[in-house]
C-alpha cells in the first residue's frame, strides 16, 4: 500500500523495550512500576525512565513502598500486571516500535491456538456493517482466531459478539480495567473476561481521554497477525489503527462497501490503495489461513483446519452427526430434525465438497478436497 496512513506520532511516541524489562523481574518490582505507573508516569515516561537501566526501586522512590497495596488492589479486581519478560506478555506487542511496558489483564491467558486477528471500524456504522462484523467475528473466532478489537460502539461491539458466539476474543481499552467505556458496554466487557480477555496499558482509575484511543489502536494492530477493516468514514480512528498495522508490518484487509455509501469512502481509499478485498466471511477465513500457513518456519506442519468449525447453524448439527454410512433418517434421528430438512443440508454440505453420497448413505469427505467453498 502506497499512500500515507501512517499515525500521527505525537499520539504515542517511539520507544524501544528497556532493557530491564526484558528479563524477570520480582514481585516488589512488579508492584513499584505499577504504583508509578498509578502516580501518572505514562508508558512514554515510563519507558523513558527504564532505560536508563538504573535498579526500579531506586527509579521508585517512595512510591516503590506501596508495591504490596499495588499488587493487591489488582488481585481484588481480579487482574494482573504484565512485563515483557512474561510468558504470557504476547511476542509480537514486543516487536512493535512504542511496546507498552506494563499491559494489564482481565480475564483469560492471552493465548489461543491460532494468532490474533484485529476487525476494526466505525462507530456511527450501518447496520448492515455491523451485522456483517458480527458474521465475521463468529467465523473467525470459530475457526479457532481470536478476534481482537477496542470495545467501542458499532463495528468493534458487533465482532466481539461475533467472536464470543464461536470462541475467544480481547478487547484493548482506553482507559483502566475498572472503568468501562462506553458505559452500556459493562455486560459485553464481563462476556469478554469469561470468554478471552480485557487489555489496557493504563492503570485502574484511569478514565477516556482522546488521545488515549489512537494509542489503544497501536496495540490492537501490534497484537494482531492481519487487520481487518469492516466500515470506515476517511476521518474514521479505523484508519489510524491501519496506520500502526502498516508501521508493524501487518497484513491489511478492507471489506466491500457500496459506491453509494459514505461510511464506506475510508474503505473504498484502502481498496484503491492496495489492499485485500473481503467479500464474505468464508474467504476472510480462507485467508487468513493462507496467511498463517505462509507464515509458518519452514519445516514446521500447517495448520490443521477443521471443517466443522468453519460451519454455523443446522450445516454445523447434520455434520457433526454423521458417522461412516450415516443415512439421512440416521442423522435426523440424532438431531431430532426432519429427514427432508436433513436430507436438504446434505445436499448443501455436498456441494460445499465436505459429505459424499454413496447409495443412500452419507460419508465425510477426506482432507485435501477443495476448501474454497466451505
Amino acid at each position: 500500500m502506497k499512500r500515507k496512513w501512517r499515525p500521527d506520532p505525537g499520539w504515542t511516541g517511539t520507544w524501544p523495550m528497556p532493557l530491564v524489562l526484558r528479563q524477570p523481574i520480582t514481585d516488589r518490582e512488579r508492584g513499584a512500576l505499577v504504583a508509578l505507573s498509578r502516580a501518572g508516569m505514562g508508558p512514554s515516561r515510563l519507558a523513558a525512565t527504564l532505560q536508563n537501566g538504573d535498579p526500579i526501586d531506586e527509579l521508585s522512590g517512595s512510591f516503590g513502598l506501596e508495591w504490596r497495596a499495588m499488587l493487591s488492589d489488582l488481585g481484588r479486581l481480579s487482574s494482573r500486571v504484565l512485563v515483557p519478560s512474561d510468558d504470557e506478555y504476547p511476542e509480537l506487542l514486543c516487536t512493535i516500535d512504542a511496546p507498552p511496558p506494563l499491559l494489564y489483564v482481565h480475564g483469560e491467558p492471552l493465548e489461543g491456538p491460532l494468532p490474533c486477528v484485529g476487525i476494526v471500524g466505525a462507530r456511527a456504522c450501518t447496520r448492515g456493517a455491523a451485522r456483517f462484523a458480527q458474521r465475521l467475528g463468529s467465523a473467525v473466532a470459530s475457526a479457532g482466531f481470536t478476534v481482537v478489537s477496542g470495545l467501542a460502539r458499532g463495528i468493534d461491539a458487533a465482532a466481539h459478539r461475533g467472536a464470543l458466539e464461536n470462541g475467544s476474543t480481547i478487547a484493548v481499552l482506553g482507559t483502566g480495567l475498572d472503568v468501562c467505556y462506553p458505559s452500556e458496554h459493562r455486560d459485553l466487557a464481563a462476556s469478554i473476561t469469561r470468554q478471552g480477555a480485557l487489555v489496557t496499558e493504563f492503570p485502574p482509575g484511569i478514565g477516556p481521554k482522546a488521545w488515549h484511543f489512537p494509542a489503544r489502536n497501536r496495540i490492537i494492530a501490534g497484537l494482531s497477525t492481519a487487520l481487518i477493516v469492516v466500515e470506515a468514514g476517511l476521518g474514521s480512528g479505523a484508519l489510524i489503527t491501519v496506520g500502526f498495522a502498516l508501521d508493524q508490518g501487518r497484513e491489511v484487509y478492507a471489506c466491500t462497501t457500496g459506491p453509494e455509501n459514505p461510511a464506506g469512502a475510508g474503505i473504498r481509499a484502502l481498496l484503491l490503495d492496495g489492499a485485500q478485498l473481503i467479500v464474505d466471511e468464508d474467504q476472510a477465513v480462507d485467508l487468513l489461513f493462507d496467511l498463517v500457513d505462509a507464515s509458518r518456519p519452514v519445516g514446521e506442519p500447517p495448520v490443521e483446519r477443521d471443517p466443522a468449525a468453519r460451519l454455523s447453524g443446522e450445516k454445523r448439527l447434520v455434520y457433526e452427526a454423521i458417522v461412516e454410512g450415516s443415512t439421512a433418517d440416521d442423522v435426523a434421528d440424532v438431531i431430532e430434525m426432519p429427514t427432508g430438512q436433513v436430507a436438504a443440508v446434505l445436499a448443501a454440505l455436498e456441494l460445499d465438497g465436505l459429505v459424499a453420497s454413496v447409495g443412500d448413505r452419507w460419508e465425510l469427505r477426506e482432507a485435501g478436497v477443495d476448501e474454497g467453498s466451505f
